[in-house]
């Protein structure tokens, strides 16, 4: 039996390796001799380094560097094995980074993103840059800023985007996102036109993604003008060969924190149904939560096959966040019991 496990992070607790190795000890309790293949998964956001360099092998670059409020930061790049290296925004230029108190898009940068992206092309000309989790909204322009802002330079890159907003307006970065990295209305506006003003600098067409991480995404495609905004599960599918390691599977076991309406938009788990579905593979997910306009129905028709609560019973969410390791455990022993209870009933069938 060939088992692939491939969880998203549960945030605030384990990540998404973590959470491969918790499900893994869970399932062997009932199949001790499973080939159970951990493959955590990312979307591009904070944690999507380490997934990638969990799964392929990949080296892990520590360096010095400019964080979003100016002061030095230790952060790393990633490069894989083949040769791809690996820059995670999150990493210079996150909104973890910031504290609560300090949290203003008008002052933070991406300079430390430019400084990542600097040491990886002296390495490669093959880039993979993952946006989201971004406490910024300059719309790159301090990548830019490192290179020099009219260099543009000619490089295979690929931009993991998981929204289709543009960089300007009603939909754009500074409305959408700017709140949420701590802008007030008034801010909005400011970051609004500023971003506009950019725009008009660069000359380049607004095309949907470019509000990507405070509109990262725009001044990466100007700075690398053959650049491809590709969903980031679809591009962490590829990079850890998810299809290859499909092949041959009975059953793929997923998770994060919450199943809601993000999931089914296009984020982490729905991105592992939908390539196995396409091969016929079953889902099943664990997960502390589930928003409650999924019925069963819904997430049926999105192609899992089954959902089992991460919790043992009724819990408050600090006890969830507190168990979350011995409770995934559990959570994926259950799954593998009801797996044997539906393979006996269709032996006797």
């Amino acid at each position: 039996m060939k088992i692939l496990l491939c969880p998203d992070s549960f945030k605030g607790t384990l990540s998404a390796p973590e959470a491969a190795v918790a499900l893994a000890k869970g399932w062997q309790r009932v199949f001790p001799e499973a080939e159970c293949v951990c493959l955590p998964v990312a979307d591009g956001g904070e944690g999507t380094l380490a997934t990638l360099l969990v799964a392929t092998g990949g080296k892990r670059i520590a360096t010095h560097i400019t964080g979003p409020l100016g002061e030095p930061l230790e952060a790393s790049w990633g490069l894989l094995p083949d040769h791809t290296a690996v820059v995670e925004l999150a990493q210079a230029a996150g909104l973890s980074l910031v504290p609560l108190s300090r949290r203003d898009p008008k002052a933070t940068t991406t300079r430390g993103v430019g400084e990542l992206l600097l040491q990886a092309i002296h390495k490669t000309d093959k880039l993979l840059i993952t946006l989201g989790g971004s406490a910024t909204n300059d719309g790159g322009a301090g990548i830019l800023e490192v290179f020099g802002y009219q260099q543009q330079l000619n490089h295979d890159v690929r931009i993991a985007c998981d929204v289709d907003n543009p960089l300007t307006g009603p939909r754009g970065a500074s409305a959408i996102f700017g709140p949420q990295k701590g802008a007030t209305p008034d801010d909005v506006a400011v970051l609004d036109a500023r971003l506009c003003k950019f725009r008009d600098e660069r000359g380049l067409p607004e095309q949907p993604g470019d509000g990507a991480a405070g509109g990262a995404a725009y001044g990466l495609r100007w700075l690398f003008p053959g650049a491809k905004l590709v969903p980031g599960i679809e591009l962490v599918l590829d990079a850890v060969e998810f299809d290859r390691h499909l092949k041959g599977a009975s059953l793929v076991l997923t998770g994060e924190g919450r199943l809601d309406s993000q999931t089914l938009g296009g984020k982490a788990v729905l991105g592992v149904v939908r390539r196995a579905a396409a091969k016929g593979v079953p889902v099943a997910a664990i997960v502390g939560s589930v928003e409650e306009h999924l019925t069963d129905a819904v997430l049926t028709a999105a192609g899992i096959s089954a959902v089992l609560p991460l919790a043992p019973g009724p819990c408050t969410l600090a006890e969830s966040m507190a168990n979350t390791e011995s409770w995934l455990s559990d959570a994926a022993e259950r799954a593998a019991r009801w797996y044997k209870l539906g393979r006996s009933a269709q032996a006797v069938e």
